[in-house]
């Protein structure tokens, strides 16, 4: 045989086999694609299964924790205190009950009358003080105040500063909507309303939430933290910064029962006229589970409301599945 040809006949091998290396690295690829999305359907279908067992499970503990004594709820309470954490043979989930009323429940801005929403003042008097507290503008709280309740009620008749469908649906906003007629379902509807617009988000985010029970601006002050001094300074006219904070700094781990036991224990403090309702325990909570199972995290998080000696899910979310 010829050199020549012998080259051929080696180059022709070699080509040959790169071209067989390259599909069986293609096929390879594919094949671990193929195994890591299946085993991601599989962690899948797991942490669903299992955050609706974690949810029955909550929900069970609630009912049960308040059946007897549901006016008085505080931090030590084996439901607020010991999480659910169960070991897989791959992973691990980790669920905890935390007190969801510690917040200003933006619905709470507007009362409910014969045939449409109006103006909840105590509420609003608390929201202007939280906005002073914040140096925000006294005009753009005016201006969120009546855009909020404008944007909640049946009617067309704009308040003072506030806004209607001609804004919304009009050439200056886009894209174009309409008013909700509604109760906010998610503080992150917020973001619609001009006036808001103009504060800043992290005041929004870390102090509002959107419960749809829209009674008096309230909260369980068993449950309060530091962080939450503003809240609790927004609730009383008489109450300001140093106050809150001094308040909860001593609030004993035990908490209270009564207003009256909280001016027992705190004298030199006035807590009459409230903007609001001050409250022992909670009707509103938040389920927050974690599942990590080989390389995969998923995350759930479950509002649960407890009315008439029952609890119920009114919402959920999940992350990473």
């Amino acid at each position: 045989m010829h050199t020549r040809d012998r080259g051929i006949i080696l180059i022709s091998v070699l080509l040959i086999v790169l071209l067989l290396s390259s599909v069986a690295v293609l096929i390879g690829n594919n094949y671990l694609i193929s195994l890591k999305r299946a085993s991601f359907l599989e962690f899948q279908t797991i942490s669903l299964n299992m955050f609706r067992n974690i949810e029955s499970l909550a929900l069970k503990k609630i009912d049960l924790e308040l059946k007897f004594n549901n006016q008085y709820l505080n931090k030590e309470n084996p439901l607020l205190a010991d999480n659910f954490v169960f070991d897989l043979d791959s992973g691990r989930i980790v669920s905890e009950i935390s007190d969801a009323s510690v917040c200003f429940n933006i619905n709470s801005i507007v009362t409910k009358g014969d045939d449409n929403f109006i103006e909840n003042k105590k509420s609003t008097e608390a929201f202007r003080k939280l906005m002073s507290l914040y140096e925000v503008d006294n005009n753009i709280v005016e201006e969120a105040i009546d855009q909020i309740i404008d944007w909640i009620d049946y009617d067309s008749n704009p308040r003072a500063y506030g806004l209607e469908d001609y804004y919304y649906s009009g050439p200056l906003n886009n894209p174009k909507e309409y008013t909700g007629k509604r109760l906010f379902i998610s503080v992150n509807e917020l973001k619609g309303i001009p006036a808001i617009r103009k504060i800043d988000w992290n005041i929004i985010n870390n102090n509002f939430c959107a419960h749809q029970q829209n009674e008096n601006f309230s909260f369980n002050i068993n449950s309060i933290n530091l962080k939450d001094s503003y809240l609790l300074s927004s609730l009383f006219p008489n109450i300001d910064i140093t106050d809150a904070e001094y308040i909860i700094t001593y609030m004993p781990k035990e908490g209270v029962r009564t207003l009256a036991e909280l001016s027992k224990l705190f004298p030199s403090r006035d807590f009459t006229s409230p903007n609001g309702r001050i409250d022992f325990s909670s009707r509103s909570f938040l389920l927050s589970s974690k599942i990590t199972f080989e390389d995969f995290t998923s995350e759930s998080y479950s509002n649960i409301y407890y009315v008439n000696n029952n609890s119920y899910i009114v919402s959920r979310i999940y992350n990473g599945i």
